[in-house]
């Protein structure tokens, strides 16, 4: 109602951005399963009847939340499917590594833009299509290691300490690290820095179990 009594005219746009906004919150509280379309709209300020206007379902409210965020970090992953360049020699499996773990800066600060929106993707996304997003991740760099891994074997002394289970220790160490500095409110520039540090403990070790 506007000052004067009268009821305020309709706004799609306005409407949208409410719904978005009170199930933000919600999901973030809540998480996707316990969040419901109910207490979305109260909070929006809108009827369910409207909120069917807007959104087919709980989820594909979810998803608007989320799909821009998600399809933006995929291609950047998709962009960089040939980090890995020739490998002759240890030297260059060193720069490999290097040219590997320090190209996440690119990667992190696209994650800080869109940070409210992929740290809903990990902590609230259980029951919807996106609940093993960050398993996937970590799944698809841990295949991209065992094939470079295995790339190296004529180049190094020994590949044979480097198990399945090093290789996702060590993934999964990196993957969790970028997504606890999302979370715990840490600017791009911090995040970077500490994943420098993780990659230099990463890099020492595979040099380690490598011999070289």
């Amino acid at each position: 109602m506007g000052e004067d009594g009268e009821e305020m005219p309709y706004s799609y746009e306005m409407t949208h951005k409410n719904i978005l906004k009170s199930a933000s919150e919600h999901f973030k509280s809540e998480g996707f399963r316990e969040a419901s379309i109910r207490s979305i709209c109260h909070d929006a300020g809108v009827t369910n009847g409207a909120f069917y206007a807007h959104f087919n379902s709980k989820e594909d409210l979810f998803n608007d939340l989320v799909a821009d965020a998600i399809e933006g970090l995929t291609k950047i992953y998709s962009d960089e499917e040939d980090k890995y360049e020739d490998v002759r020699n240890a030297e260059d499996i060193i720069n490999a590594f290097k040219k590997t773990y320090l190209s996440t800066d690119k990667l992190i600060r696209y994650m800080c833009t869109q940070r409210e929106a992929l740290i809903l993707v990990v902590e609230s996304s259980a029951g919807t299509a996106h609940e093993h997003f960050k398993d996937m991740l970590i799944e698809n760099e841990i295949e991209s290691m065992k094939q470079f891994i295995a790339h190296c074997k004529p180049y190094v002394k020994s590949v044979e300490a480097i198990s399945d289970n090093i290789i996702r220790l060590g993934t999964t160490f990196l993957i969790d690290s970028i997504f606890n500095g999302l979370k715990n409110g840490m600017t791009a520039d911090e995040i970077i820095e500490e994943i420098k540090a993780v990659t230099e403990y990463c890099i020492a070790g595979y040099r380690k179990l490598m011999e070289i």
